[in-house]
C-alpha cells in the first residue's frame, strides 16, 4: 500500500488557492521559507501537496531530485496555520518520507548514521549512553517520584546548563524532580522527521514502561520535541497514557501563579521572544513563555514582526539544517534582523535547535540568545554553576 494513503483526506483538502504563499501584517510577508529561499511551485505547500497527489494516484514516482526536494521542508506549520482548509502539508511530507525510506530510495547517508546511533547508543548524536546522566552530577535526583523530569538529548548532552537550571529552580520552589538517568533514551521522535517512524518503536515503548515504573503523575520537559512526542506520539503508540506531560513553560507559569518563585533582583532587560515552530504552531503554546518572562521584575518584552502564528522559522527544522546548512543559516539570519528591528538586548526562546540556529547569528548583531530556563534561573539569583 502507499503509504500516503493515510494521508489522501489531507492532500485533497488543497484546492490550490495559494494562501500558503504570502499574508498581510502591515505589509506582505511570505510563509514559506523555503520558497523564498529557491522560488519554485514545488518548494512551498501547494506544489508539494500537488507532487504528493500525483505520487498517490500513479502519475510521477520518486526520483533523486524529488527525494531531495521532500527533504527540504522545515516542517515549520506555517502553511498549514495560514490554509483556510488546514491541510496538514507538514503530516504530508513526513509520510511522504516514510515512504521513501520504506522504498529504499532514501539515499542520504547521514540518516543512516543517525538511525545507527539511535540504535546502538539510545540517542541520535552517537554519545556514550551511560554520559547521559552527567548534567546532573552533584545533584542528587531520586530515580522515582510523582513528578519527573525528561530533559531529552539536547539537554542531556548538548546544553546541560538549560537542564541543571530547570532542577535549581524547582527545588527553590521546593519540588525535587525524578529522573530515569540513563535509563531515559531519545524521545523517538527525530525519526519521524526523516521517515525511519517505524523504527522508534522499541524507543518510544521503552520510555512509557520507564516512566510508569518511576511512578510518574506528571512529566515535564524543555524540548518541544520531547514535549510533542511524550504528549502526542506517545499516545498514538503506546494507548492512554497514565501521566500528565507539561513543557517548561507551562510548569514554570504554575509556579508562579502558586506563589512558589519568588525574584529578588530586577534584571533592567529588553527581550524579545522567539516561538518555537515545534511549540508554537505544532502545540499552540505561545503565551505561557511570554507570561513567564512578564512576571520576571525588569524584563521588558517586545514582539518581532512576525510572531505567535506567524513566526518565521529559525531555519533549523525538518533536517534541513543537516541537508542543507547554508539555506538554514540564511534563514535564521532572516529572523534575527527581525529581532534587531526591535531593540532588544536578547532572543529568548525555549527550544535547543531555534538556541543553536540563532546564537551564532545574533552574537554578530550584538544580541544574546538564551533559553527561557537559564534566564528564570539566573533572575533567582542561581545563574552560578550551571554548567558541568
Amino acid at each position: 500500500m502507499v503509504e500516503l494513503e493515510r494521508v489522501k483526506q489531507e492532500i485533497y483538502n488543497c484546492f490550490r488557492c495559494g494562501w500558503c504563499r504570502e499574508q498581510v501584517l502591515g505589509g506582505a510577508f511570505r510563509i514559506c521559507p523555503i520558497r523564498e529561499e529557491l522560488g519554485f511551485e514545488s518548494t512551498y505547500a501547494r506544489g508539494r501537496v500537488a507532487i504528493a497527489r500525483g505520487i498517490l494516484e500513479g502519475e510521477i514516482d520518486y526520483s533523486e531530485p524529488l527525494v531531495e526536494r521532500v527533504f527540504s521542508c522545515l516542517g515549520c506549520g506555517n502553511c498549514k496555520a495560514h490554509c483556510p482548509t488546514k491541510v496538514d502539508t507538514p503530516e504530508i511530507v513526513k509520510v511522504q518520507k516514510e515512504d521513501i525510506y520504506l522504498k529504499g530510495l532514501r539515499n542520504l547517508k547521514v540518516f543512516d548514521e543517525i538511525d545507527s546511533n539511535l540504535e546502538r547508543d539510545k540517542n541520535p548524536l552517537g554519545m556514550n549512553p551511560l554520559k547521559r546522566g552527567e548534567w546532573a552530577k552533584g545533584l542528587d535526583l531520586p530515580s522515582r517520584g510523582e513528578f519527573l523530569f525528561f530533559p531529552g538529548c539536547y539537554g542531556s548532552y548538548s546544553y546541560p546548563e538549560t537542564a541543571r537550571a530547570i532542577v535549581k529552580i524547582f527545588r527553590k520552589a521546593g519540588v525535587t524532580p525524578a529522573y530515569l538517568g540513563d535509563e531515559e533514551w531519545c524521545c523517538g521522535i527525530p525519526q519521524s522527521y526523516y521517515g525511519s517512524a517505524r523504527e522508534s518503536e522499541e524507543m518510544i515503548h521503552h520510555n512509557i514502561e520507564r516512566i510508569i515504573d518511576a511512578g510518574a503523575e506528571k512529566v515535564v520537559t524543555a524540548c518541544p520535541d520531547c514535549y510533542n512526542a511524550l504528549k502526542n506520539l506517545y499516545p498514538q503508540r503506546g494507548g492512554k497514557l497514565s501521566f500528565e506531560v507539561l513543557h517548561i513553560s507551562q510548569a514554570l507559569l504554575h509556579l508562579m501563579e502558586e506563589g512558589k518563585i519568588h525574584f529578588e533582583k530586577p534584571l533592567s532587560l529588553k527581550v524579545t521572544y522567539h516561538d518555537p515552530c515545534r511549540l508554537g504552531r505544532h502545540q499552540g503554546i505561545y503565551e505561557q513563555p511570554r507570561e513567564v518572562l512578564k512576571r520576571i521584575p525588569g524584563v521588558e518584552l517586545v514582539e518581532m514582526k512576525r510572531n505567535r502564528e506567524n513566526a518565521w522559522c529559525c531555519g533549523g527544522g525538518g533536517t534541513v539544517n543537516i541537508l542543507f546548512p547554508k539555506m538554514a543559516i540564511r534563514i535564521s539570519e532572516s529572523r534575527v534582523e527581525e529581532a534587531v528591528e526591535t531593540g532588544a538586548q536578547m532572543i529568548v526562546t525555549c527550544c535547543s535547535l531555534c538556541f543553536k540556529q540563532l546564537f551564532l547569528r545574533a552574537e554578530k548583531k550584538g544580541l544574546e540568545v538564551k533559553d527561557l530556563s537559564v534566564l528564570v534561573a539566573e533572575a533567582l539569583g542561581l545563574g552560578a554553576d550551571l554548567e558541568v
